[in-house]
């Protein structure tokens, strides 16, 4: 994970004036990859001047990378991401020099970015075409901010922005765009990732008004998507296997009814492998140090490291408590794993009930939200199924005041230019939880988690279906509107979520990882039939037929409870979020 910032002008005077720009938001870039900062100014043409910045969290390699990367004839890259798979996955070398140098020995950038498996943002300068290449990976999973400056004929990229600077967009993840700096204005195009429909206009369409630039659409870049040969009416075949279901009455017995069909069976399995490798690569995929130890070893003294090196946000729901039962299988004994769980403080009057002298109980009333309960109830359950597995449930308890001096001074700049009542709760939920700062449950210990990776569940209500919504949409419309929706959720996915939750997490110095929106399951999840991920239908109470598949792999796996918690939205969840507003609506406290 690493901050970049880029910033494209015309002239020695606006690249004076980036210095001001770069200054408004160097302590959030930094914030992002506390272990290396650099920058430099760069002449890419006779028209153009480059100010290259970038700050590392070293998560790859056996070495860490300084960035801007620069090869021998003089190409420049900015790389935030992390290759997980395919043929361009290499263990013991650090992926930016794995992307540089397979950039200036292929034909073109693209057929590198098609190869290309994991989570990624990039800026990149080629020196012999005179192109800015930049953009995200197809499904979206880092932030890259966009400013075009029509006035002065200057462009900003950056990972994260502040208020300060004004007219900032999300780089869409459709395809990669570019600038030609052989033109003397500035200018865009974009190489789409699939064949442009009806949503791709209208993400070009709303960008060109916000940046005041026209932009070309070229060639797309990956084949045509199949993916979409949507299963829109089922037949009585299709159904009879979960409308046979005889124990409807009791959750356990009708997920373990389902895994007795063998095709239902065959699918728990072939996801369950996948998710395997999902978080296998994300928890082995980073050198062997906390984000204690790690300053150590880059000041060049021999340590050896048993602390918390993975985290796992952690609501006590399904799909984080899959994640965590996952992860167990691959880190090693002597390790602890941090279950992260956050709570908001509650309006309680306590003065009735409690003296003043037991003031953990009185805590105890006070950060009491059903995260907080489910929390517990999951870690029982974790505990039963590995009883050897050394696991910190780390409780973070915001305050009123703590929430209020955070979210003005911090929280409302990573968020930006997202400003919405939701963006606002989940965004501060995050921050807070990703910050890992609480105490431990089973010993009342102040502790801050040292792990510079996250496990997040990000992704999971998309592909399984999760969302009340989607219930009601297969009551009133049918499986083929909701097989529509689910495409369009996670085509959506990553300007809802996912830049913005990068944003937050990474301000810690720590790297999110989703192992849900692993190409493999992503693309495996969407061959499915919707009723083969979820049967959100009147005989299937929420709990049971929400994300359906990844109950009956929760309950294969051991979790008897776990498997049947109905789903909670994380803002209501954590009771950051008033339920009386809405949260679509602009947030007055950002």
């Amino acid at each position: 994970m690493c901050g970049i910032f880029c910033h494209i002008s015309q002239s020695h005077e606006n690249n004076e004036k980036v210095s001001t720009e770069w200054n408004i938001c160097k302590d959030l870039i930094v914030a992002r990859g506390p272990d290396k900062a650099t920058e430099r100014f760069e002449r890419l043409n006779e028209n153009w001047f480059g100010h290259f910045a970038a700050s590392v969290l070293w998560m790859q390699g056996a070495n860490l990378t300084v960035q801007p990367a620069i090869d021998s004839t003089g190409n420049i890259l900015l790389w935030n991401g992390d290759i997980f798979s395919g043929n361009l996955a290499q263990d013991n070398t650090c992926d930016t020099d794995v992307v540089l140098n397979a950039i200036q020995s292929s034909l073109t950038i693209f057929t590198v970015f098609k190869e290309l498996q994991g989570p990624y943002s990039f800026v990149y300068f080629q020196k012999s075409s005179n192109l800015l290449y930049f953009g995200r990976d197809v499904i979206g999973r880092h932030s890259l901010l966009l400013k075009s400056n029509t006035d002065e004929n200057s462009v900003t990229l950056t990972s994260v922005a502040t208020k300060q600077i004004d007219g900032i967009v999300e780089v869409p993840a459709i395809g990669i765009f570019v600038m030609n700096l052989a033109n003397s204005r500035v200018n865009l195009a974009c190489y789409p990732w699939k064949e442009p429909d009806l949503r791709f206009t209208d993400v070009i369409e709303a960008l060109e008004t916000r940046l005041g630039v026209d932009i070309d659409i070229k060639e797309t870049i990956l084949e045509t998507d199949t993916l979409t040969s949507l299963h829109l009416h089922p037949n009585i075949k299709d159904l009879e296997s979960f409308e046979n279901n005889p124990y409807f009455e009791n959750s356990c017995k009708t997920l373990e009814y389902f895994l007795q069909n063998r095709d239902i069976h065959e699918r728990v399995d072939h996801l369950s492998q996948l998710l395997c490798k999902a978080v296998e690569v994300r928890v082995k995929k980073q050198p062997r140090y906390c984000k204690n130890c790690i300053k150590l070893f880059l000041n060049g003294k021999n340590v050896t490291c048993t602390h918390a090196k993975i985290g796992v946000l952690f609501s006590g729901g399904l799909d984080s408590a899959i994640l965590a039962l996952i992860a167990d299988k691959y880190i090693p004994q002597n390790e602890y794993i941090d279950l992260i769980n956050v709570a908001f403080e509650k309006s309680v009057n306590t003065s009735k009930k409690y003296n003043t002298d037991n003031e953990r109980q009185c805590t105890q009333v006070q950060y009491d939200v059903p995260d907080r309960k489910t929390g517990k109830q999951t870690f029982e359950e974790l505990l039963n199924i590995c009883p050897k597995r050394k696991w910190n449930f780390v409780e973070v308890n915001v305050s009123q005041t703590e929430l209020q001096k955070y979210r003005s001074a911090r929280i409302c700049n990573l968020l930006y230019p997202l400003c919405t009542i939701l963006d606002e709760s989940l965004g501060c939920a995050v921050w807070f939880a990703s910050r890992a700062k609480g105490t431990l449950c089973t010993s009342n210990n102040v502790y801050e988690s040292p792990c510079r990776v996250l496990l997040l569940g990000m992704g999971a209500d998309e592909l399984f279906g999760g969302y009340m919504r989607h219930r009601t949409i297969l009551k009133h419309k049918g499986w083929s509107a909701l097989t529509q929706e689910l495409s369009i959720e996670l085509a959506r996915i990553s300007e809802r979520n996912l830049g913005r939750d990068d944003r937050i997490v990474s301000d810690h110095g720590k790297q999110s990882r989703l192992p849900y929106l692993d190409e493999r399951i992503v693309r495996y999840v969407q061959k499915l039939k919707p009723w083969e991920r979820c049967y959100p239908t009147d005989k299937m109470p929420s709990g049971l037929g929400d994300k359906l598949l990844l109950r009956l792999l929760a309950y294969k796996l051991g979790f008897r409870n776990t498997a049947n918690f109905p789903k909670r939205a994380f803002q209501f969840g954590s009771r950051i979020a008033n339920s009386k507003e809405n949260a679509k609506d602009v947030s007055d406290r950002l």
